[in-house]
């Protein structure tokens, strides 16, 4: 008898727990709810989108560089495209959150100098359409590492000067 009263009386301290528990995830739903409008939320899924058609693009660099016969214009055209749309992701980024992860940004811009190296495309014509699109972002937009493991050292002492580091 005793332990039956014991354990409905456990019960009931388990039942109060979890109604208090429902309670406090149901306020915070709510917060949340009134946090995310319907305009952030679009903001997000724009980010999303230019975030994806910047790697598919990047990715469609790559494959024009070592088609059978790519030229230097087209290749250059579509460079411009894709930095602009680079450019939007760390604007919508900054929008957004406030911060930049530079280093999904770096992944990106590997694939640019990886793909801009392939097709002969020389590292001052990257490294100035670089500049003309990304401005002060220039300089965390391209990681010195994937310079110099693309281009070489001496790219990244012009790169360096470039961007006056």
């Amino acid at each position: 008898m005793m332990a039956q009263q014991g354990v409905i009386k456990l019960l009931e301290v388990i039942e109060a727990l979890r109604n208090e528990v429902i309670k406090r995830l149901d306020e915070m739903e709510r917060k949340l709810g009134e946090r995310i409008s319907k305009k952030e939320l679009a903001k997000f899924l724009e980010l999303h989108y230019n975030l994806i058609t910047a790697v598919a693009l990047g990715y469609y660099l790559q494959i024009l560089a070592k088609s059978p016969n790519p030229t230097l214009y087209e290749f250059e055209e579509g460079l411009m495209k894709l930095l602009r749309i680079w450019k939007k992701v760390i604007d919508q980024n900054r929008e957004l959150f406030g911060v930049v992860d530079w280093s999904i940004i770096q992944d990106g811009s590997s694939i640019i100098l990886n793909a801009a190296r392939s097709i002969g495309l020389p590292f001052g014509t990257v490294a100035g359409l670089v500049v003309e699109v990304m401005g002060s972002d220039a300089e965390k937009f391209l990681s010195e590492a994937s310079i110099t493991e693309i281009y070489g050292t001496i790219n990244l002492t012009r790169w360096r000067r470039l961007i006056n580091k």
